[in-house]
């Protein structure tokens, strides 16, 4: 088989084990898991933070990893520590031994951060079709629905007692679908990127940095892009006790999860299309509307259904924005160093994350409606400070003109 048609084979093989990695079977019940097992409800913000602070330590270095022994090697190495956090996820009880775990997990999803975007656009650009990179991402970030559409509705049906056993069952499927994913980045081939192994050990991380400096529309879009997320993450957190604490059931938990990831999917198959017709800066801004919109719907009814409908809209929102921002960026990083430099921008969230999350957690405590005022506030400011304008998506430079 030619290397051409061995690239091309990377979309596929990226997509299925990322669906495979993403097959998270317990998701639709996992804050109930936690409470199950011993961990308080502002303890699961704390672990969050372990998660944010485990990301300080290992994103660069895994950045740095990709790009100097190879993305496949990192994705893969990914994927075994994932397997490993899961396997202890089975023994862990109390907030203690979850910490292991989140440390061991963020360790993975670092290996992941940066590296398969940085993947795909080399094996894009190597084929002459870096231009249709919205379109491919797109697809590729709809691999973390398509199980997901099903298999979490699933678990909360076998989980619909929250009994120790039948959290054991969702543990063993994920660990089985996480080491499926591994055997299939096996069969990834690695694209070209510009490197030059005098200057790796001084030049990458330093490359990565000067990108940022003289490109401040990735530290813009970064910020975006972030805040929103973080937005969306406190309300995945609370939002399962909080609609389970409004009449809600398991099941209609499980529900919510098809839901989620079937309109995610469909959106991601055709979030190309629907940025050309729309536009980018109209995309990225009506979307923050939106959820500050359903937010808001969240403090005005308790009505169960509407509480509901209101808390996927602001998730949904979030998740389709993803791939919206991946071209532009990518087109403004030096091959060479461009699982760096997203490695570098992620942890921006990660600083983000600490006191975000360390007054979430402490808000949880009180009253956990409180903690979507805080998502709120974190929309608010992003359209305020960080909207993405017309003229950051057409740069007169290149990442290249700017490293000397």
């Amino acid at each position: 088989m030619q290397r051409t048609e061995k690239l091309k084979r990377n979309q596929s093989f990226l997509f299925w084990g990322k669906a495979l990695i993403k097959l998270n079977i317990i998701n639709a019940v996992v804050t109930l898991f936690y409470l199950h097992r011993g961990v308080e409800i502002d303890e699961i913000f704390y672990l969050s933070i372990v998660w944010s602070l485990s990301t300080l330590l290992f994103e660069v270095p895994t950045g740095y990893l990709a790009d100097r022994f190879g993305r496949k090697r990192t994705l893969m190495l990914g994927a075994f520590l994932l397997a490993l956090s899961w396997a202890m996820t089975w023994f862990a009880q109390g907030f203690p031994a979850f910490v292991i775990v989140f440390v061991i997990m963020s360790a993975s999803f670092s290996c992941f951060s940066g590296t398969e975007e940085a993947f795909l656009y080399d094996s894009l650009k190597e084929l002459g079709e870096d231009k249709e990179m919205t379109k491919h991402n797109g697809r590729l970030h709809s691999a973390q629905h398509f199980f997901n559409i099903i298999v979490p509705t699933l678990g909360a049906w076998i989980a619909k007692d929250l009994t120790e056993f039948q959290f054991s069952i969702l543990i063993v499927v994920n660990i089985v679908a996480v080491v499926g994913g591994l055997l299939v980045f096996f069969f990834l081939t690695e694209p070209k990127h510009a490197k030059n192994v005098v200057e790796y050990e001084k030049g990458i991380f330093r490359e990565s940095v000067e990108t940022i400096l003289h490109e401040p529309f990735l530290f813009r879009a970064a910020m975006n892009k972030l805040l929103i997320f973080i937005a969306s993450f406190l309300v995945w957190r609370a939002y399962q006790p909080y609609l389970s604490d409004h009449g809600v059931s398991i099941f209609w938990l499980g529900i919510f999860y098809f839901l989620m990831h079937g309109i995610c999917f469909v959106v991601h198959q055709y979030i190309g299309q629907i940025e050309k017709k729309i536009g980018t800066t109209h995309a990225l801004f009506w979307s923050v509307g939106l959820m500050i919109t359903a937010l808001v719907g969240v403090f005005v009814t308790s009505i169960s259904w509407l509480l509901f409908i209101f808390i996927l809209i602001t998730i949904v929102l979030e998740t389709v924005r993803e791939p919206v921002f991946a071209h532009a960026m990518n087109s403004r990083i030096n091959s060479r160093s461009r699982a760096t430099t997203l490695s570098n921008l992620n942890v921006f969230k990660a600083i983000l994350d600490i006191p975000i999350l360390f007054i979430a957690g402490w808000i949880a405590k009180i009253n956990l409606e409180y903690v979507f005022l805080v998502a709120i506030g974190l929309c608010v400011m992003t359209l305020l400070f960080f909207s993405i304008r017309k003229r950051d998506l057409f740069p007169l430079s290149t990442p290249e003109e700017y490293i000397s």
